[in-house]
């Protein structure tokens, strides 16, 4: 049997071949031309524009990196604010003398310092444009084993001499290198700074001070800062004197002293501390002084630092810090 299509199927058509859009059939040579111009004259803009592209993120990549290289300092206009923290050389402990060991913040029997006592003062900073002359100080000249007198110029209680091995530590020879020590002066040298030194003197005589020593410097800034270092026989009597000063002393340096807070302050273990400054400001809105006492096993530091100006509060932090590191 015959089969027929059905009146729904549509008969087969050939497909014709696909030519050319009819806008191109219409085109004139010259119309062609000119659309194939256009083409090529919008690949060269893209061209350009991605080359443009590139030139601009090597341009700032070249820059980032111009800039983060160096420091923040040597490139003008992004110089960092100093803060008024000083420069100091690297800070070296002196050696022990043979036998001895660090102290025992226990209050031991091995509870006293043997290092050289002028070793222990933190060394003047870069910025130190001068140091006060020693001279104004009395200095020791024998050794002495005994308590400082109560005279204006007290009979000294260590030597700048052979003999500080026995009342003030290591000899120079045990020194670190390139170190130049802190001058000797007599206990009672520390009374100079009070307007109320008779307690004080006391003090100084009943807890028998055995070896002092003074560092000091001015910096560009103006400020000046004094560190004394008193040496006692017994952590007992250390912690009397610190006490005292702590509560009771008035520095010439501090006119209306009062407490401040350093509790956020990265102290050493072992090391204790009580800071106060001056309420008169100066025209940065500082006080014009700062002291921090420092008590450490049987030594106790006074740093003393003024400016008319005002002391930067980060430059007094730095320096009572590195000293009380230097104690530890």
């Amino acid at each position: 049997m015959t089969d027929h299509a059905t009146p729904h199927e549509p008969a087969a058509l050939s497909e014709a071949p696909a030519g050319p859009p009819a806008e191109t059939l219409a085109e004139t040579p010259e119309e062609h031309e000119a659309r194939l111009a256009r083409r090529s004259a919008r690949r060269r803009a893209a061209a350009r524009w991605a080359t443009a592209t590139l030139v601009f993120a090597l341009t700032g990549t070249g820059a980032a990196l111009a800039v983060t290289a160096p420091e923040r300092t040597d490139l003008p206009g992004l110089a960092t604010p100093g803060d008024g923290r000083y420069t100091f050389p690297p800070l070296t402990l002196p050696p022990l003398p043979s036998g001895s060991g660090a102290p025992d913040r226990t209050g031991g029997k091995n509870a006293l310092h043997a290092a050289d006592l002028r070793y222990l003062l933190l060394p003047a900073p870069k910025e130190a444009g001068g140091s006060l002359t020693p001279a104004l100080y009395p200095v020791p000249t024998t050794s002495a084993t005994g308590t400082p007198s109560a005279s204006a110029t007290p009979s000294p209680t260590a030597s700048a001499s052979a003999s500080a091995s026995a009342s003030a530590g290591a000899s120079p020879s045990t020194a670190p290198a390139g170190q130049a020590p802190a001058d000797w002066v007599t206990c009672d040298a520390i009374l100079a700074d009070q307007r109320d030194p008779a307690e004080l003197r006391a003090l100084l005589l009943r807890d028998a001070c055995r070896a002092a020593t003074v560092r000091e410097w001015t910096a560009s800034d103006g400020t000046r800062t004094q560190i004394r270092l008193l040496r006692f026989g017994a952590s007992f009597e250390s912690w009397n004197v610190f006490s005292s000063l702590r509560s009771d002393a008035r520095p010439n340096a501090l006119p209306g002293a009062k407490s401040t807070s350093h509790s956020a302050w990265d102290t050493v273990e072992g090391v204790h501390l009580d800071a106060q400054e001056s309420t008169a400001k100066g025209a940065k809105g500082t006080p014009t002084g700062r002291v921090a006492y420092l008590c450490a096993s049987d030594l106790v530091a006074v740093v003393t630092m003024t400016n008319p100006d005002g002391v930067p509060d980060a430059a007094f932090r730095q320096v009572v810090t590195l000293q009380s590191d230097l104690l530890a």
